[in-house]
């Protein structure tokens, strides 16, 4: 006659509370993928009237430049993938969904669309919103012609 094995008594006693546990989990993330895309819709519906022009004429009136506000705008829905209309106070992380790398990659990708050069002593840290990107673009000095 053959003895069980003691772990495998231990695997067959918590078979039950491994399972509530991996379903408690995948409930868990599904309850926060469906609240993710309800707060997108929210956005989306909340947005409807507010354009990329809107957004650039808005912060010309406060000095900033149309070009970058035009280009940070168009970078982030088309290379980002934010797919509902941007406002100023938008922060990268939370409301348009950037992680970290996303974050440095802008800044990186917007600095060279806009021939702004990066000079580490003028670093603005963190990037918290849309605007805290389009200051530190506009604050960045302008690329020299490497010809001249």
């Amino acid at each position: 006659m053959a003895t069980p094995d003691t772990f495998q008594l231990w695997i067959s006693a918590q078979t039950i509370p491994l399972a509530i546990l991996a379903t408690l989990l995948a409930a868990g993330f599904l309850l926060l993928y469906l609240s993710a895309l309800r707060r997108r819709r929210a956005l989306i519906r909340e947005r409807a009237g507010h354009t990329e022009e809107g957004f650039v004429r808005h912060l010309a009136t406060f000095g900033f430049d149309p070009a970058i506000a035009r280009s940070t705008y168009r970078y982030l829905q088309d290379v980002q993938n934010v797919h509902f209309p941007i406002l100023l106070h938008d922060a990268l992380d939370e409301d348009l969904g950037l992680g970290t790398e996303d974050v440095d990659e802008s800044r990186k990708d917007l600095l060279a669309a806009n021939q702004r050069e990066l000079r580490p002593g003028l670093r603005h840290e963190p990037l918290i919103t849309v605007e805290d990107l389009i200051r530190f673009i506009q604050a960045s000095p302008r690329r020299r012609d490497e010809a001249a």
